[in-house]
């Protein structure tokens, strides 16, 4: 068997780095103006009040953790499918702060095990939250991953957009990695749901996968163009 189907990569530097950002992250965000947007037919129900699949891009995902903990208050339990590899190690530790636990694997490693357990996690109640174009990319462009999990649950995918208007972005990361500025706005809207058919083959789930795409960046402002981005790589 290739170790890369079961190996969980660690290190003493990458769980004591994920602890000491919590110290960074939380007060950092504690200066944001956060508002929570819901979408017209989900307001009947409350964002996590039942089990469902979670989906954002990945230059996204330094404030989903924060709404969860303090405007969404915990609500449901959640879980977050995270890499294999030292930073996965990190964010499993940074995001136990916040309440939340981790699914350790991606389509490079562990992703067959990692599959598995996300069904065995939500089937036990827990929403699953997934960076839908990670852990590598190509930026914004959803694997097919999570529409086959919503398929073989029966769980709705949410797409959940960030807006951030002002923002610094890593320019030298795959997917311009975002972090929004201190003390400003930030949107966060929980979309319609996505409902998958049980028992899509492939050209159905790469249907589903655009889809998806289509409504993470619908409405975003302070995205750039995907056709002006590649053009720049």
């Amino acid at each position: 068997m290739d170790t890369r189907d079961t190996e969980l990569r660690s290190a003493w530097w990458s769980r004591l780095a994920g602890h000491l950002l919590w110290f960074v992250v939380t007060p950092f965000c504690m200066t944001l103006r956060k508002r929570l947007i819901i979408a017209e037919d989900e307001k009947p129900l409350h964002p996590g009040s039942e089990p469902v699949i979670v989906a954002f891009w990945h230059n996204r995902s330094f404030v989903p953790a924060h709404f969860y903990r303090y405007v969404l208050k915990g609500t449901a339990p959640l879980c977050l499918l995270s890499s294999a590899s030292k930073e996965g190690a990190m964010m499993d530790a940074l995001i136990g702060h916040y309440g939340m636990r981790t699914v350790r694997g991606s389509s490079r490693r562990r992703g067959i095990a990692a599959f598995k357990e996300m069904i065995r996690v939500v089937r036990a109640g827990y929403c699953m939250a997934i960076t839908t174009d990670g852990p590598k990319g190509p930026i914004y462009k959803s694997h097919a991953g999570v529409v086959k999990l919503a398929s073989l649950t029966g769980l709705p995918i949410v797409p959940v957009c960030v807006d951030m208007p002002r923002c610094w972005r890593a320019m030298k990361a795959w997917d311009r990695f975002a972090v929004p500025v201190p003390f400003s706005r930030v949107n966060v809207r929980w979309g319609s749901r996505i409902m998958v058919p049980a028992g899509l083959e492939d050209d159905a789930l790469k249907e589903y996968a655009e889809r998806l795409d289509a409504a993470l960046c619908h409405g975003r402002p302070d995205f750039e163009p995907l056709d002006d981005f590649q053009q720049k790589q």
